[in-house]
């Protein structure tokens, strides 16, 4: 037995030292024949959503709202179908989550890094067997994908954490992914998605830096200016002593530095010129950095930048226009992305192909505004019946012949039994448009 085996064999059979856990990683990895591994940026992504705030706010203005959402099972045809085993599996995934906390750590993890994993475990025995009983999310930044053939890229799943390797088939690991463009010089790194951080990483570390140097400079740049006190030709004075300018600075900083002076007009009794030490161009160019990485950051995830605390521009108008964006352009398209994909993966493993995992938006506020604008529309064009309305809505039918009837502006008359002005024609065009075949005239 080689070297080489004695260590693999050494460190997957024995419970590591969790102090040599970075060395067995890299050992483990050295040994994982045919996998290629995250984005080497992976440590930057997860220190850029805990220590840089507004990656933090502005990701979970979108995985918090997501993970509310009731969410329901459908058949192909569209019915409700309420004990739906996907639906089931989604309801209590695990013992250490709930329903909310599982979408909400999906959607994170899928924002910060681009990728988003699940793994299955399944029965083994009796009618059910190989049928999911239980899902759990695992960590992108541990997870290798182990490459096959050109026809079928992905052979398994490896996940190694502190020493310790799991193995997966891939029908077990359900991968979600965002678009990567990247098909490197191996041609497999498109295989995993890319961070939406990765456009904007530099920003996003010049930030980290910026915050920490302003909170440097203000803590350790010293004296904000100088006092010279003036004698009687407007000049500097040498007849004060130590004593006195002592007690002139004691005095001017009691009632005129501090939070709670701040804004204060400064009135005192001697004459007195004022030497401010006023912020570098360098410095000043940091404040203006956060700005612009703040509105890179909005806009790479499609979250309106009046919603963030501080905002310039926040009135009660735009705000309410911000929250429609943030569900429209961002929660929404997410939730429904994820509940697409997990769909594709457990619906053939729960015998239920066809069915469908889908989000309820009827109660969410921000999203009846276009419901109304719809309805609305749909009325003052006088080509639907108010069936037609309701379905559009995403209500139920009403099975009345009445709700089946085109009607005229005002909503009362079916415009099958209007009665036209003498002199007044409809044309065989018109009565197409309106999907009416006869009507009556005045004598």
């Amino acid at each position: 037995m080689s070297w080489l085996t004695n260590i693999a064999t050494k460190l997957l059979t024995q419970r590591l030292n969790p102090q040599n856990n970075r060395l067995d990683e890299y050992v483990l990895r050295m040994l994982a024949q045919g996998a290629i591994y995250p984005d080497a940026n992976s440590d930057t992504y997860l220190k850029s959503y805990t220590g840089v705030g507004d990656v933090f706010t502005i990701i979970n203005k979108i995985t918090e709202p997501a993970s509310t959402v009731p969410i329901f099972q459908v058949d192909s045809k569209g019915n409700d179908i309420p004990n739906g085993r996907m639906l089931q599996l989604l309801s209590n995934p695990n013992p250490g989550q709930s329903t909310s906390e599982f979408i909400e750590a999906l959607l994170s993890f899928y924002l910060i890094f681009g990728n988003a994993y699940i793994a299955h475990q399944a029965t083994e025995y009796g009618l059910n067997a190989g049928q999911p009983v239980r899902l759990d999310v695992l960590p992108p930044q541990w997870m290798e994908m182990v490459i096959g053939s050109y026809m079928e890229p992905v052979r398994g799943w490896k996940f190694i954490m502190s020493g310790n390797v799991i193995d997966y088939e891939p029908s077990q690991v359900m991968h979600w992914k965002d678009f990567n463009p990247d098909y490197d010089n191996t041609g497999t790194g498109h295989l995993y998605g890319m961070s939406r951080l990765k456009p904007i990483l530099k920003s996003v570390i010049g930030t980290s830096d910026s915050y920490n140097a302003v909170i440097s400079a203000l803590q350790h740049q010293g004296a904000f200016g100088i006092l010279t006190i003036l004698g009687e030709d407007g000049k500097q004075s040498g007849n004060i002593g130590k004593a006195q300018l002592s007690a002139i600075q004691r005095e001017y900083e009691r009632k005129y530095t501090g939070a709670k002076n701040a804004g204060k007009i400064v009135v005192t009794k001697w004459d007195h010129k004022w030497t401010n030490f006023g912020m570098s161009a360098k410095e000043m160019e940091i404040f203006k950095s956060l700005g612009t990485f703040k509105g890179n950051l909005c806009d790479a995830y499609n979250v309106p930048s009046q919603l963030l605390t501080g905002s310039q521009d926040r009135t009660y108008s735009n705000y309410k226009e911000a929250e429609r964006a943030l569900w429209g352009n961002a929660i929404k398209p997410n939730l429904d992305g994820l509940l697409s994909k997990l769909s594709a993966w457990l619906a053939p493993q729960t015998k239920e192909l066809g069915h469908q995992l889908v989000a309820d938006y009827s109660e969410i506020e921000a999203l009846q505004h276009n419901k109304v604008e719809l309805v609305q529309w749909m009325t003052t064009a006088r080509s639907f019946t108010r069936n037609e309305i309701r379905e559009a809505c995403g209500y139920e039918r009403i099975e009345l012949p009445e709700m089946d009837k085109v009607y005229d502006n005002a909503g009362v008359v079916p415009i099958n039994e209007l009665t036209l002005m003498p002199g007044e024609e409809l044309t065989e065009d018109v009565l197409k448009a309106l999907k009416i075949s006869d009507y009556r005239k005045m004598n």
